[in-house]
C-alpha cells in the first residue's frame, strides 16, 4: 500500500507535474509529430507511438483518464472491430491452410486495437490554443517535406521523389492530407497564420507533383472539390466557396503545367497513363503501373465474387487474385495489396471487411458532424484524403499511413470540446 502511494505521488509530482506543463508537453510532441509525418514518415510514427506509451501510466494513476465519453467509446469500438475482423479472417484461414507466414500487414494495424488510452488522456489535456499548433505543425510539415525533396535531392538524387519517407506513395498521402488541411485552415485563420497555411498548401502541391504519383493527384483534385461542396453548403455558401475553389484549381493547373514542362518524368508518366487508359489491353505499350492496377482490379473482383462472405485472409489477398487472373504475368502480383484499399479488404475479409473499413473512415466524421467548423472541416479533410487515396492505393497496413490517420482523429476529437466552449 505504501509502495502504491509512493508511486502515485511520483506520478503526479514528477511524471505529470502541473496540468499546464503536461498540456504543453503533449502539444509540443504532437506539433513535432505532424511536422515529421509527411517528409520523414516513420519519425512521426515513432513520436505518436511514444504518445501512446506515455499515456499508459495515466490509466494506472488517473481514474478520469480511464473514463471514455460516448464518442470515444464508439471510436474505440469501431477501430477494434476493424482490426479484429481483419485479424479473425486472417487467422481462421491460416489455421485452415496450416499457414505461419504473411501476417506483416496485420501487425501493422495493431494501433487500431491499442489506440484507446490516447483518446481520454489527450481530451483532458487539450487547451484552446491546441488547434493553432496543430495547423501550424501540419503546415510546417508540408514545408519541411518540400525542403527535403528539393534541397536534399540535390545532394542525394534518390531522395528526390520519396523524401525520407522511403516511399513516394506514402509521401504523396502525407502531403495530400497536409495540403487539404492547409487549405481548410487558411479559410479560418488570419494574419501570419494564414500565410503560413497558404505556403503549406503550395508546398504540398509541389511535393505531390514531384512524387509523380498520378492517383494521389487525382485524389487531391476530387477531395478538394468535394470539400468545397460540403463546407460551402454547410458553412460558407456554395457560390462563395466554389468560386474560391475554382480559382485554386486554376492555379493548381498552372502549377502542373509549369512543373510538367521542367520535369520530363512527370509529363511522361501522365501521358503514359492516358495512353494506357485509352488502350487498356495493348501489349505494345511500356506503361505498367496503370496496367497492373487494371489486372489486379479484375482479378480481385473475380476472387471476391467467389467468396463474398468468407474472403481469403489478408495475407492471401494477392495470391487469391492471382489464382483468378486467367494466367496474368507474375509481375502484376508482386505487391502485398491490390492497389485498392476497398477491394483488398473485400478479398481479405469479404463484405464484413469492407463494412468495417468504411466504418473506420466515416464514423469519426459522423460523430464530429456537429463540432465547430474548424474541427468538422479538419476531420472532413482527413476523411476525404483517405477515401479517395484508397481507390488506387493501399489504405492502412502501413505504420505511417495508419498512425497519421489515428493521430489526426485523436487530436480533432480532443480539441472538439475545448473549441465548443470558446
Amino acid at each position: 500500500m505504501v509502495k502504491s502511494s509512493g508511486l502515485n505521488q511520483f506520478f503526479w509530482q514528477h511524471y505529470h507535474g502541473s496540468d499546464v506543463r503536461a498540456s504543453r508537453r503533449w502539444m509540443m510532441t504532437l506539433f513535432a509529430t505532424f511536422v515529421l509525418f509527411p517528409g520523414v514518415g516513420s519519425g512521426g510514427s515513432i513520436l505518436f507511438a511514444g504518445i501512446w506509451l506515455f499515456s499508459l501510466p495515466y490509466w494506472l494513476f488517473d481514474r478520469d483518464a480511464r473514463s471514455f465519453n460516448r464518442r470515444e467509446t464508439i471510436l474505440v469500438s469501431v477501430f477494434a472491430a476493424y482490426f479484429l475482423i481483419m485479424a479473425g479472417f486472417a487467422f481462421l484461414h491460416a489455421m485452415r491452410l496450416d499457414q505461419t507466414s504473411g501476417f506483416g500487414a496485420i501487425y501493422s494495424n495493431l494501433p487500431f486495437l491499442l489506440i484507446g488510452p490516447v483518446l481520454p488522456v489527450l481530451r483532458r489535456a487539450a487547451q484552446p490554443d491546441w488547434i493553432n499548433r496543430v495547423f501550424a505543425g501540419v503546415a510546417w510539415g508540408a514545408i519541411l517535406a518540400a525542403a527535403i525533396v528539393t534541397i536534399g535531392a540535390f545532394f542525394y538524387p534518390e531522395v528526390g521523389r520519396k523524401a525520407l519517407s522511403g516511399n513516394p506513395l506514402v509521401l504523396a498521402l502525407g502531403v495530400l492530407v497536409s495540403g487539404l488541411l492547409c487549405l481548410h485552415g487558411a479559410l479560418f485563420f488570419g494574419g501570419r497564420m494564414r500565410w503560413l497555411l497558404v505556403a503549406g498548401a503550395l508546398a504540398s502541391v509541389g511535393v505531390l507533383l514531384i512524387t509523380a504519383s498520378r492517383g494521389p493527384l487525382i485524389a487531391y483534385g476530387a477531395a478538394t472539390t468535394t470539400y468545397a461542396a460540403i463546407m460551402g453548403f454547410r458553412h460558407f455558401g456554395l457560390r462563395w466557396m466554389l468560386s474560391r475553389m475554382a480559382a485554386w484549381l486554376v492555379l493548381l493547373a498552372a502549377i502542373i503545367g509549369v512543373m510538367a514542362k521542367y520535369d520530363p518524368l512527370l509529363a511522361e508518366r501522365y501521358a503514359a497513363a492516358v495512353e494506357r487508359l485509352t488502350n487498356p489491353d495493348s501489349t505494345s505499350l511500356q506503361e505498367n503501373s496503370v496496367h497492373t492496377r487494371l489486372v489486379l482490379y479484375e482479378a480481385g473482383a473475380l476472387a471476391f465474387l467467389e467468396r463474398p462472405l468468407t474472403g481469403y485472409g489478408r495475407q492471401n489477398a494477392v495470391r487469391a487474385a492471382k489464382e483468378h487472373s486467367n494466367g496474368a504475368p507474375d509481375k502484376h502480383f508482386r505487391f502485398s495489396h491490390l492497389h485498392n484499399g476497398y477491394l483488398t479488404d473485400l478479398v481479405s475479409s469479404g463484405i464484413a471487411g469492407l463494412v468495417s473499413l468504411l466504418a473506420v473512415l466515416l464514423v469519426p466524421l459522423a460523430l464530429l458532424r456537429n463540432a465547430p467548423p474548424i474541427v468538422f472541416g479538419g476531420v472532413l479533410c482527413v476523411t476525404l484524403a483517405y477515401v479517395f487515396y484508397g481507390a488506387t492505393n493501399l489504405l492502412f497496413y502501413h505504420d505511417v499511413v495508419t498512425l497519421l490517420f489515428l493521430a489526426l482523429i485523436c487530436v480533432f476529437n480532443a480539441v472538439s470540446s475545448v473549441q465548443s466552449d470558446n
